[in-house]
Protein backbone atom coordinates (compact mmCIF):
# COMPACT_ATOMS: atom_id res chain seq x y z
CA UNK A 1 0.00 0.00 0.00
CA UNK A 2 1.29 3.60 -1.09
CA UNK A 3 1.90 5.92 2.08
CA UNK A 4 0.15 8.80 0.89
CA UNK A 5 -3.36 9.74 -1.52
CA UNK A 6 -3.06 12.38 -4.05
CA UNK A 7 -5.46 15.32 -3.78
CA UNK A 8 -7.35 14.14 -6.56
CA UNK A 9 -8.36 10.54 -4.75
CA UNK A 10 -9.47 12.60 -1.76
CA UNK A 11 -11.66 14.62 -3.49
CA UNK A 12 -13.30 11.89 -5.45
CA UNK A 13 -13.36 9.82 -2.00
CA UNK A 14 -15.27 12.49 -0.28
CA UNK A 15 -17.68 12.84 -2.85
CA UNK A 16 -17.80 8.94 -3.67
CA UNK A 17 -18.26 9.11 0.40
CA UNK A 18 -21.49 11.62 -0.16
CA UNK A 19 -22.96 9.32 -1.98
CA UNK A 20 -22.54 10.39 -5.70
CA UNK A 21 -22.21 8.37 -8.68
CA UNK A 22 -18.62 8.66 -11.13
CA UNK A 23 -20.13 10.70 -13.46
CA UNK A 24 -22.03 13.52 -10.55
CA UNK A 25 -18.03 13.11 -9.41
CA UNK A 26 -16.83 13.68 -12.92
CA UNK A 27 -19.26 16.82 -12.78
CA UNK A 28 -18.47 18.20 -9.77
CA UNK A 29 -14.68 18.39 -10.18
CA UNK A 30 -14.97 19.15 -13.82
CA UNK A 31 -12.96 16.09 -15.16
CA UNK A 32 -14.15 13.17 -17.27
CA UNK A 33 -15.68 10.15 -15.88
CA UNK A 34 -13.18 8.09 -16.92
CA UNK A 35 -10.64 9.99 -15.27
CA UNK A 36 -12.79 9.50 -11.90
CA UNK A 37 -12.96 5.59 -12.80
CA UNK A 38 -9.11 5.46 -12.91
CA UNK A 39 -8.31 7.63 -9.76
CA UNK A 40 -10.97 6.06 -7.97
CA UNK A 41 -9.13 2.75 -8.81
CA UNK A 42 -5.80 3.91 -8.00
CA UNK A 43 -7.57 5.07 -4.61
CA UNK A 44 -8.69 1.68 -3.99
CA UNK A 45 -4.90 0.13 -4.46
CA UNK A 46 -3.95 2.41 -2.29
CA UNK A 47 -6.76 1.27 0.54
CA UNK A 48 -6.23 -2.07 -0.51
CA UNK A 49 -9.80 -2.54 -1.03
CA UNK A 50 -11.58 -3.56 -4.62
CA UNK A 51 -15.67 -2.19 -3.18
CA UNK A 52 -16.86 1.20 -3.17
CA UNK A 53 -18.00 1.16 0.26
CA UNK A 54 -14.90 -0.94 1.39
CA UNK A 55 -12.85 2.67 0.20
CA UNK A 56 -15.36 4.71 2.13
CA UNK A 57 -15.47 2.86 5.42
CA UNK A 58 -11.20 2.30 4.91
CA UNK A 59 -10.97 6.22 4.27
CA UNK A 60 -12.79 7.48 6.98
CA UNK A 61 -11.37 4.76 9.62
CA UNK A 62 -7.43 4.75 8.63
CA UNK A 63 -6.38 8.11 6.28
CA UNK A 64 -6.64 12.14 7.00
CA UNK A 65 -8.24 14.52 4.85
CA UNK A 66 -4.37 15.18 3.04
CA UNK A 67 -4.47 11.36 2.14
CA UNK A 68 -1.94 10.82 5.06
CA UNK A 69 -2.46 7.43 6.88
CA UNK A 70 -2.99 7.80 10.18
CA UNK A 71 -3.10 3.89 11.09
CA UNK A 72 -1.54 0.52 9.75
CA UNK A 73 -4.32 -1.43 8.97
CA UNK A 74 -3.96 -5.14 9.82
CA UNK A 75 -3.62 -6.24 5.46
CA UNK A 76 -0.77 -3.91 5.75
CA UNK A 77 1.38 -6.77 6.94
CA UNK A 78 2.04 -5.84 10.50
CA UNK A 79 -1.26 -7.38 12.47
CA UNK A 80 -1.73 -4.91 14.45
CA UNK A 81 -3.42 -1.16 14.01
CA UNK A 82 -2.03 1.59 15.85
CA UNK A 83 -4.18 4.81 15.33
CA UNK A 84 -2.00 8.21 15.26
CA UNK A 85 -5.17 10.56 15.12
CA UNK A 86 -9.24 10.47 16.37
CA UNK A 87 -11.77 10.42 13.82
CA UNK A 88 -11.61 11.87 10.18
CA UNK A 89 -12.79 15.23 10.14
CA UNK A 90 -14.47 17.49 7.32
CA UNK A 91 -11.65 18.88 5.18
CA UNK A 92 -10.62 22.44 6.49
CA UNK A 93 -11.58 24.99 3.92
CA UNK A 94 -8.04 25.87 2.55
CA UNK A 95 -8.40 22.30 0.93
CA UNK A 96 -11.41 22.06 -0.99
CA UNK A 97 -10.55 21.97 -4.72
CA UNK A 98 -11.14 25.18 -6.64
CA UNK A 99 -13.65 24.78 -9.29
CA UNK A 100 -12.28 24.60 -12.96
CA UNK A 101 -13.99 27.92 -14.29
CA UNK A 102 -13.03 29.71 -11.48
CA UNK A 103 -9.27 29.12 -12.17
CA UNK A 104 -9.99 29.93 -16.32
CA UNK A 105 -11.33 33.03 -14.67
CA UNK A 106 -8.40 34.16 -12.46
CA UNK A 107 -6.00 33.62 -15.40
CA UNK A 108 -8.26 35.49 -18.01
CA UNK A 109 -7.99 38.65 -15.25
CA UNK A 110 -4.05 38.78 -14.97
CA UNK A 111 -3.96 38.43 -18.03
CA UNK A 112 -6.23 41.57 -18.84
CA UNK A 113 -4.23 43.45 -15.96
CA UNK A 114 -0.87 42.77 -17.59
CA UNK A 115 -2.19 44.22 -20.57
CA UNK A 116 -3.46 47.15 -18.99
CA UNK A 117 -0.27 48.00 -17.13
CA UNK A 118 1.18 47.19 -20.93
CA UNK A 119 -1.15 49.74 -22.07
CA UNK A 120 -0.15 52.18 -20.02
CA UNK A 121 2.99 52.32 -19.89
CA UNK A 122 3.18 52.34 -23.82
CA UNK A 123 0.91 55.74 -23.51
CA UNK A 124 3.32 57.38 -20.73
CA UNK A 125 6.44 56.45 -22.83
CA UNK A 126 4.88 57.82 -25.96
CA UNK A 127 4.03 60.88 -24.55
CA UNK A 128 7.58 61.28 -22.80
CA UNK A 129 9.13 60.74 -26.30
CA UNK A 130 6.61 63.26 -27.92
CA UNK A 131 7.55 65.68 -25.43
CA UNK A 132 11.24 65.92 -26.03
CA UNK A 133 11.12 66.39 -29.91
Amino acid sequence: MADRLTVREVSCLRLLEGGLKNKEIASQLGIAERTVSNTLQSAYRKLGVSQRQDAIAEFRRNWSETGHRLSMSPQAGTGSSVSVSGPASRPPSFYRPTPPGLVNTSVIIAVFAVIGVLAVLALVTSRAFHGLG
